[in-house]
């Protein structure tokens, strides 16, 4: 009832996107959001751990049991790299991709471990916008990716247009609309 009452009585204004972060998994938070908002993209987002992968696959499934669209992967935690630039990949390496590959689905990025993104998180400046380093030249880059794959609204063919290509990809066919 809260993530309802949170979208439908908050006045949210001329929005392009909104990011709503879930707890992982595929509880009645995140099945009561997809009948909400069956139009939604869904992003996976991991890390390169193999538990991980494990519980964002079975999100995936959701997703597609729920003919949600996967937008992509993200790649949390991807590494630490030190003040000299020497990376070390302390949860493993290569879980994003290998989680892309398995759902079907693009990389969009990896975020590294870095204090900043912390910092910002914690004084409300997202280190996207405020900061500088590899974390946020990897939110800048995983945006223009999400962005440059979203279509606008008043771009669409219409709602059915959209319905009937997930169907169509959903029960495995190739969408007759373009």
């Amino acid at each position: 009832k809260a993530v309802e009452q949170f979208l439908k009585d908050v006045h949210w204004g001329d929005l392009d996107y909104l990011l709503i972060d879930m707890p992982p998994g595929t509880g009645d938070v995140q099945m009561g959001l997809a009948r909400m908002l069956p139009r939604a993209d869904l992003i996976i987002v991991t890390t390169p751990a193999v538990s991980a992968q494990k519980v964002a696959i079975r999100a995936a499934d959701m997703a597609r049991r729920s003919f949600l669209r996967i937008a992509g992967v993200i790649e949390n935690m991807s590494a630490f790299t030190c003040e000299h630039g020497t990376s070390y990949p302390l949860f493993g390496s290569g879980g994003g991709q290998n989680l892309a590959t398995e759902i079907g689905s693009d990389l969009l990025g990896q975020i590294p471990i870095e204090n900043a993104v912390a910092f910002g998180s914690d004084n409300g400046e997202p280190v996207a916008i405020s900061g500088s380093g590899f974390a946020a030249d990897a939110f800048r880059e995983i945006a223009k990716k999400i962005i440059a794959q979203t279509v606008p609204v008043n771009e669409m063919a219409g709602c059915s247009a959209r319905m009937l290509e997930t169907v169509a990809l959903a029960l495995g066919e190739k969408p007759k609309i373009s």
